[in-house]
């Protein structure tokens, strides 16, 4: 938030073409020494550091898998839709996750099978209850920077069937939507990585909600030889039907 506050980020493009600021950095250092000294037993996967080789760690147990800043470009346009994910994984599957958000020093925290809390700078949590909203229509949350050609087809296939309000968020608030019951669905179609998704994917799973790949419809997982993301879809369970998948299976196939 020292960053953010100031005038300059050091903002700076990454070999992959997308930003990268001091406060990515920073955000990553003090992430790996507090996780290092609570679990120094637990190996960590982060964005900014370099990836263990895929024959090192594919036999983890487990791992924290980090992204320090979760939408830096939010970050760099200051509209205040970014935040830090955190998950552990076990397995190829999140069983733990969190999602903070500094701006509004308050976040979301989830074990497996043991449901979702909102906690705050001062240590407090409090149970989320679900909820799914009361819309008549779609809500699809999609990315702010990020908007692909292929999401606004696939969307225009979705309307003609449904109606659609369309809802741009940055970071990982467009999962929390989900969870919050502010929106129904997530849709991907573009650059995305595992510690882009790990902890929203297992809240969303929490809420009866499923996260599959566009390609197969088979659940996203982890620890994979890239560490790169399928096209996935995330719904919440007011959708997560045999009919709406197979609705959503068969528009997909046509751009495949």
């Amino acid at each position: 938030m020292e960053v953010y506050s100031s005038n300059d980020f050091k903002a700076k493009l990454k070999s992959d073409n997308t930003p990268v600021t001091i406060a990515d950095k920073v955000s990553s250092a003090i992430l790996n020494s507090g996780l290092k000294k609570l679990f120094p037993e637990i190996n960590i996967i982060d964005e900014e550091n370099k990836i263990p080789e895929y024959e090192e760690r594919k036999n983890w147990p487990q791992f924290f898998l980090i992204d320090p800043l979760d939408g830096t470009k939010e970050f760099i346009h200051r509209n205040g839709e970014f935040c830090i994910n955190l998950a552990r994984i076990s397995g190829s599957s999140p069983v733990e996750g969190w999602i903070y958000h500094p701006l509004n020093k308050h976040g979301w925290y989830c074990k497996k099978d043991n449901g979702i809390f909102r906690f705050n700078a001062d240590g407090e949590f409090l149970k989320v209850n679900k909820r799914v909203g009361e819309s008549e229509k779609i809500r699809i949350v999609t990315s702010r920077s990020f908007f692909k050609p292929l999401e606004a087809q696939i969307i225009d296939e979705i309307k003609k069937s449904y109606p659609v309000e369309i809802i741009h968020r940055g970071s990982s608030l467009k999962q929390i939507d989900i969870i919050l019951g502010n929106a129904d669905m997530y849709l991907k179609a573009g650059p995305c990585s595992e510690w882009d998704t790990a902890p929203g994917q297992l809240m969303v799973e929490e809420f009866g909600g499923k996260v599959f790949r566009q390609s197969n419809f088979e659940t996203v997982i982890y620890n994979k030889k890239n560490m790169i993301s399928p096209h996935f879809v995330m719904l919440n369970s007011k959708l997560n039907t045999p009919e709406f998948i197979r609705f959503l299976e068969q528009i997909i196939s046509n751009f495949r």
